[in-house]
């Protein structure tokens, strides 16, 4: 995961006078126009909009400036990151997209990303703390995921991976063990807008271990293609189902197998391909907080690379129809 009114003015009517012939023997009496004090408070009205006008034209610069800097390619980008790190981020993204905007800057590095048929979203920043060294300014890189992830298959887990954007030739340099690849970008323009992350109140909300969430994916890919999370509050339960044409399965996760727990009643269901490309991307041993609601998406929200790492994940729903 208004519109401006004009008011219609009449154009106005030149006044029209009868030809009156000129008598050059009398000539027209001119009232002398009474003087005018000038306004001290008027005055003063007059020049703090003036200088609320120059304010908000600055303002605006200042904004125009910097869209400008967001739409272009950093002016610096130098990085090192261990190979696992940068493998996770990379890996988390392929999930539903194999191109990204790479937002850039100086306090590191974010995407948000949807599939193209609009059921599954991430927003993922990965903070300038999780690399060994950073420098950055504000800018937007283009970036071939699958591509990348190919080459960071020459990176061990506490390799060093080391990236540089070159301003001339608009290409990623990544080293890695004595190894240079030079890496074509794309341009950010012909990849897909970024989407707006809707704001939801999700009333259900649950916090388990990745291996407890991979059991309950598991058992439900042994008998159906969806997956359904049905939450009883008086009984403090949250059930994990999937019904196939012969089998079924159902998981009980009481308050004693969760870490957090808010409890309300309601069920939503989910294809389980979308739920299981995601969940296989959880970091091992990783808490996995779930929110949902009774046909609302589901949002995944964990943590890696020390906290480093913020990832927010939402699957649409199947609306279910009798």
């Amino acid at each position: 995961m208004s519109a401006n009114t004009e008011s219609d003015t009449a154009d106005a009517q030149p006044a029209t006078t009868p030809d009156v012939e000129p008598d050059n023997d009398t000539e027209p009496e001119i009232e002398d126009e009474p003087e005018v004090e000038p306004d001290p408070e008027s005055e003063d009205e007059v020049e703090r909009e003036s200088e609320a006008e120059e304010e908000a034209g600055v303002e605006k610069e200042e904004v125009e400036d910097a869209e400008t800097v967001t739409k272009s390619p950093p002016q610096q980008f130098q990085a090192a990151i261990k190979g696992g790190e940068i493998k996770q981020f990379v890996g988390t993204l392929r999930a539903v997209v194999d191109e990204a905007k790479i937002q850039v800057g100086p306090d590191g590095i974010h995407t948000r990303a949807v599939d193209p048929a609009n059921v599954a979203m991430y927003d993922v920043a990965l903070a300038a703390g999780a690399f060994e060294s950073y420098d950055a300014t504000d800018g937007v890189l283009g970036l071939n995921l699958e591509r990348f992830a190919e080459v960071l298959k020459l990176a061990k887990k506490d390799d060093l991976v080391q990236l540089s954007f070159n301003t001339t030739s608009f290409k990623l340099a990544i080293h890695i063990d004595g190894v240079e690849f030079t890496m074509a970008l794309i341009d950010p323009d012909s990849i897909r807008p970024e989407p707006d992350l809707p704001e939801m109140d999700l009333p259900i909300s649950l916090t388990l271990e990745e291996a407890q969430f991979a059991r309950g994916v598991k058992a439900a890919d042994m008998v159906s293609d969806h997956i359904s999370f049905r939450c009883d509050e008086s009984e403090a339960i949250v059930y994990v189902e999937a019904e196939g044409d012969t089998d079924d399965i159902n998981l009980k996760l009481t308050e004693d197998d969760l870490s957090e727990l808010t409890a309300v009643d309601g069920q939503a269901l989910y294809s389980l391909d979308y739920i299981e490309d995601i969940s296989k991307q959880f970091p091992k041993g990783a808490e996995i907080t779930l929110l949902f609601g009774s046909d609302f998406p589901m949002m995944f929200d964990y943590e890696f690379s020390e906290g480093e790492c913020e990832v927010l994940a939402m699957v649409a729903p199947r609306i279910q129809t009798d």
